[in-house]
């Protein structure tokens, strides 16, 4: 609702309290209104009057103030969308700035040379035109720092995901280790359980021997490179079975002395094992007499000779005992193998057992092999053949080769520490 101006308030508010007092002073003349209470009533008039005056001025100021602050927040929201609008106009009125101002200049000297007396007008727009050019810069110049912010918002957001990118890839190296170390740890436990258990069958056979031969003294250790006890007790059984008494060993050592116990107890025959190394072949054979067996065990020094498949010795290799040879080929292009020399078995026939744990095998490749051409003829029909460490590879390419060139053997693997094959004759 609009409200009169002060002054015509003022000015009605006057005359108002005028006519009042005017009338007041001539019927108090007239008798009709007591004067002390028409002068209270013109006091009361005047008052009344004087507050509507202010009451209206200031009802009119506070609707200016309220028209002014809805103004005011109107014009705000149209600074700040045009602000948005700048910002967005800014890369463009960025290249066109200096072709406005010159374009303003240019057509303020065109406008001004054809209108003359417009020409002071003109020059203020283009002064006014200037000032926005200078706006539109300052603007231009807030919307690129804004934009050198935003960028190294950018930086900042690529090096985060550089970061994230790396950390993951740490995670993933670190999960592939876990799974690696995971897989080694599963590795390392079977070989441990894989490990308790062959210590437990090597126990388990060594007791059964101890039990069932008791020596007389005490026992150079197995395993290593001595035979192991599961191969032993193999052997022994066969012994005590067949009540072997003729057995040869490839080799000397921890399993000479129980074999020569085996054969004294329950086979009644005699053990001759072979041994390169003459100074090998004294420590056994002061072995065997520790233990009293020197009437059942002979060790026999049978130095390692040339051997062909011929069955002949050509005589000794000339290298030291275990000093690996450079193959089965000879000098005369034919298969030549060093292995002990075949006179120290000239009284040797009827062998029940063959046990091949020697020469080592760093003597010459397949060096084992000629063990069973040698020894077979001079066997019985029920001969065994166990030969030992068949877990490496020249071991079992020697039991192969064996298998195939007599047809009348039959091979079977046997479970032992260091592998194992037995071999015997088919039955008839």
């Amino acid at each position: 609702m609009r409200t009169l101006p002060p002054r015509l308030l003022l000015i009605i508010s006057a005359a108002f309290a005028g006519v009042v007092m005017i009338t007041l002073v001539l019927l108090s003349a007239a008798g009709a209104v007591d004067p002390i209470a028409a002068a209270q009533l013109a006091v009361s008039v005047l008052t009344l009057a004087a507050a509507a005056v202010i009451v209206a001025a200031v009802r009119r100021t506070d609707g200016k103030a309220l028209r002014i602050d809805a103004r005011t927040k109107r014009e705000e929201a149209a600074l700040t969308r045009a602000e948005h609008g700048l910002a967005q106009l800014a890369a463009t009125l960025d290249g066109l700035t200096g072709r406005l101002e010159e374009a303003g200049l240019r057509q303020s000297r065109v406008v001004l040379a054809a209108l003359g007396e417009d020409r002071m007008e003109l020059t203020a727009q283009a002064e006014r035109l200037s000032q926005l050019a200078s706006a539109v810069s300052r603007v231009d110049a807030t919307v690129r720092e804004s934009a050198g912010d935003l960028e190294d918002l950018r930086k900042l957001r690529h090096d985060h995901e550089q970061l994230a990118r790396t950390v993951l890839s740490a995670v993933r190296d670190l999960d592939e280790r876990l799974d690696t170390l995971g897989g080694a740890v599963r590795d390392g436990q079977a070989d441990l359980a894989r490990s308790a258990r062959h210590n437990y069958a090597q126990l388990e056979a060594l007791i059964d021997l101890r039990a069932l031969l008791q020596p007389r003294a005490p026992l150079p250790r197995l395993r290593g490179w001595a035979a192991s006890p599961d191969v032993l007790r193999l052997l022994i059984e066969r012994i005590a079975v067949d009540r072997a008494k003729i057995i040869v060993e490839c080799g000397s050592g921890s399993s000479s002395i129980w074999l020569g116990y085996a054969v004294q107890q329950f086979g009644g025959g005699r053990v001759v094992a072979l041994e390169h190394d003459e100074r090998f072949a004294e420590a056994s054979r002061d072995l065997v007499l520790a233990h009293g067996l020197q009437d059942v065990v002979e060790v026999r020094h049978a130095p390692l000779a040339s051997w062909t498949p011929g069955g002949q010795a050509a005589g000794r290799t000339g290298e030291e005992p275990g000093t690996p040879q450079e193959g089965p080929t000879g000098p005369d292009g034919g298969e030549t193998f060093p292995w002990y020399d075949t006179s120290a078995l000239d009284d040797v026939t009827g062998i029940d057992l063959v046990f091949v744990d020697g020469p080592p095998g760093n003597t010459a490749p397949l060096a084992r092999y000629p063990a069973l051409p040698v020894l077979l003829p001079r066997c019985a029909d029920e001969a065994w053949f166990v030969l030992d460490d068949t877990d490496r590879p020249a071991e079992r390419e020697v039991a192969d080769r064996w298998l195939r060139e007599h047809p009348e053997l039959t091979g079977a693997a046997y479970p032992a520490e260091k592998g194992a094959m037995v071999l015997r004759r088919n039955p008839r």
